[in-house]
């Protein structure tokens, strides 16, 4: 039986990336997600296939490593629908211009420049207002068809505002073959965010490792986790604390968590500094989002009118907002991006305050090889910052209470819950150790074909000749 071909153009043994191009045998050519390689400093240099060959693209959710690209499709010649939820699109449209801003600043630093004859470009804000034409909003549940051979709706993951798993049916003849993407698996009773759905039956499940070898080690309350930390750093000692987050999804369910604690009376009166227009941004669109949300922050809306209106909470959008914290004496916590200090203006504020005793730096999330989150959570004693060498006096603690990615028992429970099984598993957005240690499980599970998928390679669907089912590589 002929079916389709499915091609890893990204997030293939690696975390970020992801893009899965979907072919089947009359031609339709689905894309499914375009985000950006964030593991690498390298400018986007042209898709490994034809934008405008593309019917359709269909977003998971609004992060840029699932949707960083889109402008550039667009640029390169697409012409199709971008299929998302209201709550992705209107993630997308702040991360797409606040990525734009930083693509102008770059070419003011360094102009065009070619590498090896293939022309390399950033996109700006013009960009992103064209590629936004082209995105058409659904809700999870409805279901769109693409022409009689192809449908598709969204179900929600929980991970993200508007976090969807797509659930896509082929319609072969007299056959009809579903197709799961997972999209990034959320948790349940995460701040803010909904349960994720069960993952649906599916002949075919493209399914994310991020954890795919690491467990939550923080598992109660973020409010409860979060108190003694704030005490012991601005009221016993009494200094700053100071919590690298991203900006959209991060930031709102740690300012959340902040206002349930001041609302009962268990945060001390203190100035809490969000330096992130972009984080300002993102929180008045889950403001604006309440009935998408957790049934438990849709209570505290109702009894206190808004999620994160808290006292002595300040919004900075100044260039020099780090320098102006560093003049204000009391105790207080201060909240900026990036979640793993790699760029954003969270590195002006570490750099000021890295050898200060009476500082507190917090991870709240994963901090990748390379950056400089994962430096300090090694336990040095000093680091080399912008070419200077800094003793590092603050302490430095982490939690992963507020991980917006399942663990790898909460990925398994949800594999073993599908019955019947997929009649092939496809791992993809993992670290090649998490990659192989949920290859492993799922083999010891005797789940039919588990493959780790390599980038760039067709791999057939759906097709009964023993030779092509042989060419599956695990």
């Amino acid at each position: 039986m002929e079916g389709a071909n499915l091609i890893f153009h990204g997030a293939a043994k690696q975390v970020t990336g992801s893009m899965f191009l979907l072919k089947t045998a009359s031609q339709k050519n689905v894309l499914i997600d375009c985000g950006m390689d964030m593991e690498t400093d390298e400018e986007f240099a042209g898709f490994p296939f034809h934008p405008r060959d593309l019917d359709c693209v269909m977003l998971t959710h609004a992060h840029l490593d699932h949707s960083g690209h889109l402008p550039n499709l667009v640029q390169e010649g697409f012409e199709g629908e971008i299929y998302c939820t209201y709550g992705t699109y209107q993630l997308i449209r702040i991360l797409l211009f606040d990525a734009a801003r930083i693509n102008q600043r770059k070419k003011e630093n360094s102009g065009t420049r070619r590498t090896g004859g293939a022309r390399k470009y950033l996109y700006g804000p013009k960009d992103v207002e064209e590629c936004l034409q082209f995105v058409s909003t659904i809700d999870f549940h409805q279901e769109v068809d693409l022409g009689g051979e192809i449908s598709f709706h969204f179900n929600t993951a929980g991970h993200l505002l508007g976090a969807a798993n797509i659930v896509l049916s082929l319609h072969l003849g007299d056959d009809h073959k579903t197709i799961v993407f997972s999209g990034d698996m959320g948790r349940n009773n995460y701040p803010l965010l909904p349960d994720p759905e069960p993952l649906p039956t599916a002949d075919v499940l493209i399914c994310e490792c991020t954890y795919g070898n690491r467990l939550h080690i923080d598992n109660g309350k973020p409010e409860e986790l979060l108190e003694p930390i704030i005490h012991k750093a601005c009221v016993d000692t009494p200094g700053r604390l100071i919590i690298p987050a991203f900006s959209v999804g991060r930031t709102q369910s740690l300012l959340f968590t902040l206002n349930k604690l001041q609302k009962a009376g268990r945060l001390p009166r203190i100035k809490i500094f969000t330096d992130s227009p972009l984080a300002r941004k993102s929180t008045q669109i889950y403001e604006d989002f309440v009935p998408f949300l957790h049934p438990d922050a849709q209570k505290f809306q109702e009894q206190y009118g808004s999620l994160f209106d808290l006292e002595n909470l300040v919004y900075l959008d100044d260039l020099n907002s780090a320098n102006e914290i560093q003049n204000y004496l009391e105790p207080c916590i201060i909240i900026s991006s990036s979640g793993m200090v790699k760029g954003g203006k969270i590195g002006n504020h570490i750099a000021l305050n890295l050898e200060n005793p009476m500082c507190t730096i917090l991870f709240i999330g994963y901090c990748a090889q390379g950056t400089m989150g994962h430096q300090l959570l090694q336990g040095r004693s000093h680091i080399y910052l912008r070419g200077e060498r800094k003793e590092i006096r603050a302490e430095i603690l982490s939690t992963d209470v507020f991980s917006g990615h399942a663990d790898f028992n909460e990925i398994i429970k949800a594999l073993r819950s599908l019955h019947p099984r997929p009649e092939k598993i496809f791992l993809v957005h993992g670290e090649i150790e998490a990659l192989e240690n949920m290859l492993q499980t799922l083999r010891h599970d005797e789940f039919d074909q588990v493959v780790i998928a390599e980038s760039h390679q067709p791999y057939p669907l759906f097709h009964s000749s023993p030779q092509q089912i042989g060419s599956f590589k695990t």
